[in-house]
Formats: C-alpha cells, sequence, structure tokens
C-alpha cells in the first residue's frame, strides 16, 4: 500500500476512533471563514448579499460553540464585533436596531442578525473560568457596545486595584413548612459592585465557600428571552462562574452587576467578600446586619456609577435601572413597605417571616421574560427602554410601594407559594394575597381591597355575590363550573376567591393563616394535601377549625358543594362546630340582593362595567356573558334564585337563626 494511502487509512481510524476531532476541527475552519467573510463585508472589503450574510449566520450560529475553542477564534470575533461597533453602531443604538428586531428573520436586517449570533455566542462560549486563565490577554479590554444600551455605560475603575470590601448572607438554611418555588435555587445576594464591560475582576472568599456550591453571577438578568418574538437585548446577558477556591476571576463583555450565589443548606453565616477591578453600584441595605442610613444613601449610594441599583431587606429584593433612583430620596420607607407587605404574605399562609432567601425578588428588563406573567426568581414582569430619558425619580410604581398598583406581582407571587386550594382554584385564590397586603397591611376597606386585587374596585363581595346569583348553575343548585374552559367561573374571576373574603370578614385574617399554618405543620409530620386539589370535605373541616365555626353553609354558598354532606355533618359535631350566626346572616343578606327585575339586572351590570358593555364580545363569560342576558334576564330568573339560595339557608339552618 502506498504510503500516502497508509496516511488515510491512518486518519480514517482516528476519525472513527475521535470523531468529535475531526468535526470540532471543521466546525472551527467554517467558523472561521464565516467571521473572515463577515469582517470583509463589514470593512467594506468584499461585500456580501443579503443570502450571503445568511449564510455566514446560520454557520455561526451552529458552530457558535467553537467561538470559545481557541485565541484566534475569539480575536476574530471580538474583531469582527469592534468593526461592526465602529462603522455601523452597536447593536440596538444603531438606526436599523434601535426598536428591535423581530426575531422571525426577514430582510434588511441580515448583517445585524449575524452580529447578534456571534455576539451571543462568544458570552455563551467564550467566558468560561478556564478561558479568563487561557486567554486572559484576548478577553481583557473586550467588550460589546452595545452594553452602553444594555445593562447600560458605566466607567472602568479609575484605580483597577481598588479593593471593595462587601458583607453577604452565605447561609441559606432548610427552608420551614411545606415547599415553594425556587426554595431549591441559589439565593442571589447582591455585592453593591459593578463590573465594567471588557473588565476581569477578581472577587475573593473566605476559604470556607470554596468548592461548597458557590458561585459569583456577573449581571442580575438571568433569564433567557430567546423564546421572545422580538429581540431587544441579547438573550442571555448574565454569567455565573463557580467559586472554586479563594479567589475567583469574573468578565463579560457586557458588564454587570456582581452576586455572590448562596446554594440551598448553606451555613456560614455572613461573611466578607473582597472585589477587586470593579466599580459600585448603588446598593440601599435594609438587611438584619447592614443597614443603610438616608445620609449614606442621600450622600454617596444614589451617586454610585454602576447603572443598575439593588434594594435588598431580609424579605424582599428589586434591581431598577440607577437613572431612576439619583434623585429618590426615601428608600427606607419603600423597603418598610414591602416588608409589610411580605409579612402580610407569609402570616396569610403560616410561614416565618423572615425566610432563607427573599420572599419577593423582583426586576425590571426590557421586556417581560414571558409570553405572558410569571412568577419567577427574579420575578420578571415589568418593561422599560433603556432609550427614555429619566428624571432620577421614576413614577414606576415599583419606587412607590406595593400598596399602589401589586394586583400582578402578588397574583404572581400567590402562585410561588404553592399553597393548598379547592379543585378549579388555581387562578382565583392567589389574588387573596394582594387583598391581605392592602387591607391588613395597608388599612385599605376589604371590600376595595378585594376589587383592586382583580383591578375592579366597582367589585365588592355584595357584586361578586350576584356575579354568582345570577348564573344558571345558581339557580340550579349546581357548583361553580371548573371546567377551565369559555364557561369556567372561577379562574380569573373574583366570584372565585370570595369565599376567602368572606371568611376574613366574618372572622378575620387570623382564621386564614391558622387554617395554612396548619397545613405547614402537617406538612413537617408527613402529611401532604394535593396543592391544587385539596379534597373538599377535609378542607372544609380543617378550615372550619381554624375560624371556629361550621363553614359549610358559606363555602357551598360560594360554589364548592360537600362531596359527603351527613358524613361532614358529623365531624363537624364530633369536632364542636356549630352553625354560625353570622354566616345565617349574610346568606340572608345576599339574598336580599338578588336581582329580581330586568332594570335590577341592568343596574348590577352597570356596576361591574361602569364604562358600558361593548357588544360582539363571546357570550360565555365575563362581558360578553352580561350582554348576552341583558335582554334576557327577569323576575322569573330572580325568583328562581332566591328559591335556591332559601332551599340552601333551610338546609342548613331547618330551625332559623342560630343563638351565635
Amino acid at each position: 500500500m502506498p504510503r500516502c494511502c497508509h496516511a488515510v487509512f491512518a486518519a480514517a481510524l482516528l476519525a472513527a476512533a475521535c470523531p468529535f476531532a475531526w468535526a470540532d476541527e471543521d466546525a472551527a475552519t467554517r467558523l472561521t471563514d464565516a467571521i473572515r467573510k463577515l469582517t470583509a463585508h463589514v470593512s467594506q472589503v468584499s461585500i456580501l448579499t443579503a443570502d450571503q450574510i445568511d449564510r455566514q449566520a446560520a454557520i455561526i450560529a451552529d458552530n457558535a460553540k467553537a467561538l470559545g475553542e481557541t485565541r484566534d477564534a475569539i480575536r476574530e470575533a471580538f474583531a469582527l464585533v469592534a468593526a461592526y461597533d465602529d462603522r455601523v453602531g452597536p447593536l440596538f443604538i444603531n438606526d436599523a436596531t434601535r426598536n428591535g428586531m423581530p426575531r422571525k428573520p426577514g430582510p434588511g436586517l441580515e448583517l445585524h442578525r449575524a452580529l447578534f449570533a456571534v455576539q451571543q455566542g462568544l458570552i455563551d462560549h467564550a467566558y468560561t473560568p478556564a478561558n479568563l486563565r487561557r486567554f486572559a490577554d484576548v478577553l481583557d479590554g473586550a467588550l460589546f457596545k452595545t452594553s452602553a444600551y444594555f445593562p447600560g455605560p458605566v466607567a472602568r475603575p479609575a484605580d483597577p486595584g481598588t479593593v471593595h470590601k462587601v458583607r453577604v448572607n452565605a447561609s441559606q438554611p432548610r427552608p420551614w413548612g411545606s415547599p415553594v418555588m425556587y426554595d431549591e435555587d441559589p439565593a442571589r445576594r447582591p455585592t453593591g459592585c459593578y463590573l465594567a464591560p471588557g473588565d476581569i475582576a477578581t472577587v475573593s472568599v473566605p476559604p470556607a465557600m470554596a468548592n461548597r456550591g458557590f458561585s459569583v453571577r456577573v449581571g442580575a438578568h438571568s433569564w433567557n428571552l430567546a423564546e421572545k418574538p422580538r429581540m431587544l437585548r441579547l438573550d442571555r446577558v448574565s454569567l455565573t462562574y463557580p467559586i472554586t477556591a479563594v479567589d475567583t476571576r469574573v468578565a463579560n463583555p457586557l458588564g454587570g452587576s456582581i452576586y455572590i450565589e448562596v446554594p440551598p443548606k448553606a451555613d456560614l453565616g455572613v461573611v466578607t467578600v473582597r472585589i477587586r477591578r470593579a466599580v459600585r453600584s448603588p446598593f440601599f441595605s435594609e438587611r438584619s446586619f447592614d443597614k443603610t442610613t438616608l445620609k449614606q444613601w442621600r450622600e454617596v449610594e444614589r451617586e454610585r456609577p454602576g447603572p443598575w441599583a439593588d434594594f435588598e431587606s431580609d424579605k424582599f429584593m428589586v434591581q431598577v435601572p440607577t437613572s431612576w433612583i439619583t434623585a429618590y430620596d426615601d428608600p427606607a420607607k419603600l423597603m418598610r413597605d414591602w416588608d409589610t407587605a411580605m409579612d402580610c404574605v407569609s402570616e396569610l399562609f403560616g410561614r416565618p417571616l423572615v425566610r432563607p432567601k427573599s420572599v419577593l425578588y423582583v426586576q425590571v428588563d426590557v421586556v417581560i421574560r414571558g409570553d405572558a406573567y410569571y412568577p419567577g426568581y427574579p420575578q420578571s414582569n415589568f418593561a422599560y427602554s433603556p432609550h427614555t430619558r429619566e428624571t432620577g425619580h421614576s413614577s414606576q410604581w415599583l419606587l412607590k410601594g406595593p400598596q399602589f398598583d401589586g394586583a400582578t406581582i402578588f397574583h404572581e407571587l400567590g402562585h410561588a407559594q404553592l399553597f393548598t386550594k379547592y379543585s378549579g382554584e388555581v387562578e382565583a385564590v392567589v389574588n387573596l394575597p394582594y387583598v391581605a397586603v392592602l387591607n391588613k397591611g395597608f388599612g385599605v376597606d376589604l371590600d376595595k381591597a378585594f376589587g383592586r386585587s382583580f383591578d375592579n374596585e366597582s367589585i365588592s363581595l355584595d357584586q361578586a355575590a350576584i356575579m354568582w346569583m345570577v348564573t344558571e348553575n345558581f339557580r340550579q343548585g349546581k357548583p361553580m363550573d371548573i371546567s377551565n374552559t369559555e364557561r369556567d367561573e372561577v379562574r380569573y374571576q373574583h366570584r372565585g376567591y370570595g369565599k376567602y373574603v368572606e371568611i376574613v370578614g366574618l372572622f378575620g385574617w387570623k382564621a386564614l393563616g391558622d387554617f395554612w399554618r396548619a397545613v405547614q405543620v402537617d406538612y413537617i409530620k408527613g402529611i401532604d394535601p394535593p396543592r391544587n386539589d385539596d379534597p373538599t370535605d377535609g378542607r372544609i373541616l380543617r378550615m372550619s377549625k381554624a375560624a371556629g365555626a361550621d363553614l359549610t353553609p358559606l363555602i357551598h354558598f360560594w360554589g364548592v358543594h360537600p362531596t359527603d354532606p351527613a358524613a361532614l355533618k358529623a365531624a363537624m359535631d364530633q369536632a364542636g362546630l356549630k352553625p354560625s350566626a353570622r354566616i345565617y346572616d349574610r346568606l340572608v343578606h345576599y339574598k336580599s340582593l338578588i336581582p329580581m327585575s330586568s332594570a335590577d339586572f341592568a343596574k348590577h351590570a352597570s356596576v361591574i362595567f361602569p364604562r358600558g358593555i361593548r357588544q360582539g364580545q363571546n357570550p360565555l363569560y365575563g362581558e360578553g356573558w352580561y350582554a348576552a342576558w341583558l335582554p334576557r334576564y327577569d323576575e322569573t330568573d330572580g325568583a328562581r334564585a332566591q328559591a335556591a339560595l332559601q332551599a340552601m339557608i333551610d338546609r342548613y339552618y331547618p330551625s332559623g337563626r342560630p343563638c351565635r
């Protein structure tokens, strides 16, 4: 066999034994070739057609992993980014991308999409702990000028040798009670330090933190936005570096706030962390071990150059753009108000006031993180534009306090609490926490708090009860519809959680707090009822014990019927729980509210929809249902509803009103 054939044969054997070696080499070659062609295009040395640019972008996206494998690949990719930034203008700052780019490819944006792919690939694959050691000469000083748009502009430290000493809570003990969302995630602890784009900082920690699951995060915005239909920033902008030694080098071509991430079950207490080659960012701390005074805030902290500001207590954390707070005077009151709100939520669900991580962690981003609102750590349901000029004192309600506009934020926080519910209540009773915040925390009238908890202050308990009593299901003595269809009478509706607010009105917030605390105690004992399908009769009994009265008639009225009424009644008797005069009076009151004519029904509808009822809506629910029934409802319907409610009263109160 000729020698060349031997070489080919040997190479084939090597490829068969190590297929990725050849694939990686080929990927690196294709990647480098694509980057060079795009660089020549940007530099106007060799102009590409739109289709040719798309092909190079596809090659880069398909082989992005190779961007972090060699010094030359990283160097050439950053050279392309620098050429684009200088000749075209940075992403989301130049005229073509200032308002973002559609995710779906279209004509005219080919080059910008290609540069998006290059920069995202560098973030995803070039910034590894190993590369910060191997390729420090290339990565040191490498930056994306789009960072001036997001996360924001900041100058490099005047003295890169300055060391900032900060204290962080390096503990995240096992939580008490049943799980909540994100219990198993690291706790994020702000340092008040910010990494300038292109710099490589060193974070030094006590030896006990090395190889214990701790990490350093650069950039608070950790949600991946790759599924968003419009690109308003790079999809992934936050980087984490595991702490495996006393010193950890960190970098990010966009820069970002620096955090220590604390793993579950960590127990090192408050530790001192040293950060070199970083600038400071505004940080207002209301933590038990470190409290910022108003003098410090007004004279020092709000003047810090980092473009994002952190606010943290032992119960609440938020990040907002620094441009929102340079003239903001009193974060102490803000944090007290947020802590009050957190206490209301914790007390409602029978949990400790201080938990292993923040009860609620929210942040602002260029777009909400999902296709709808979601819970999260951080909860990211608030959008802003970096292009908007700010005065230093934003009117955004996050900086006013939870009592101003918190329906969405507490609805999602309700989901995160994973508390027990009757069947079908998942998208209804999660509005209850905001009722507690407004009423218990800030003294808002219970009816108004109930209305505001789902964005319609016109809906009081009385109106919610009428909304239920005018339905065909009520008139026929049936439960509320929980079919999760357009006919559903519970989800996203006040009447779906009116029963809980009714309990508060009759027996106080303590009754609900005691009920859910008992759930926590049961969980610790090994009793864990289904969170979203808590068996009806057992739940009625346990809630009744917390309230000190038989709640069966009230729960029945609000559309949840007992499964085995006789057995439930026997259990109530055994527990010494008597029928309640207060509940009797409420049922009689509700009977008096039932619309008895077409005019009465129209008057009720005008309260629920004070701006009028539009035609053409879906007749199965909401406004469309009312539009369909306005010409149909009459005294016959009212009489049937009254008869149904009287039958309920007779069933539970055969001897009439009880003495107490």
